[in-house]
């Protein structure tokens, strides 16, 4: 494995401010509120709201955590990774790269980049038992909600410090704090989960 392939995949889950701004407007706005709305809420002026939108400084912990309140999203789903924007990490309608060629469906070219998903760390691919922010948040589910909220802010300032999801002590958080935590039932529970997420299987199997 050389040095550069090791660079290309490191570059997945850096924080891609810009995105992560644009997604903050789009949600902003499809929920109806206004650029001043917001910045009544938050307590900002409207010039920390544009820098916002433009990716010019990220909300802080404070913020993120408001805005996920008003817009109904976890807020790590507001965050973006420079993975995102090749469909490798989160995938939805607003994110996905889709261009309707030949057969394929919205639905499956979603399910292909799942599938296709090159998220992991070559070191850590494969090794790993939670793989994404989506599954920490699942395997959280059966925690305490005081413990759930302490192991998302342990997540949170690791994101915001401007480490990845791949870093190594956001799979500390995933190993230690939240995977060893489960019993063998809720750890089979997740698997099973999982496969379906990674597209390793069929929903209806289960």
């Amino acid at each position: 494995m050389t040095s550069k392939i090791e660079e290309d995949f490191s570059q997945l889950d850096k924080l891609d401010t810009k995105a992560t701004g644009q997604r903050i407007k789009y949600l902003v706005q499809n929920a109806g509120f206004s650029q001043s709305e917001l910045a009544k809420i938050l307590g900002r002026e409207l010039k920390t709201i544009s820098n916002y939108y433009r990716g010019i400084s990220l909300p802080d912990k404070i913020d993120l955590i408001i805005l996920s309140r008003i817009l109904g999203k976890s807020y790590d789903e507001l965050l973006v990774f420079k993975g995102d924007m090749e469909g490798y990490q989160r995938t939805d309608h607003y994110l996905l790269d889709y261009n309707g060629s030949g057969d394929e469906t919205l639905s499956e070219a979603i399910n292909r980049s799942r599938t296709e998903s090159k998220l992991f760390n070559p070191y850590t691919k494969g090794r790993a038992n939670i793989r994404s922010l989506e599954e920490a948040g699942y395997c959280l589910e059966f925690s305490p909600s005081i413990i759930q909220q302490d192991i998302r802010n342990r997540m949170m300032d690791n994101l915001l410090s401007g480490e990845g999801v791949h870093s190594n002590y956001m799979h500390h958080i995933f190993e230690i704090y939240i995977w060893k935590k489960l019993s063998n039932e809720q750890k089979a529970q997740s698997e099973a989960q999982f496969a379906i997420w990674r597209g390793e299987q069929k929903s209806e199997e289960y």
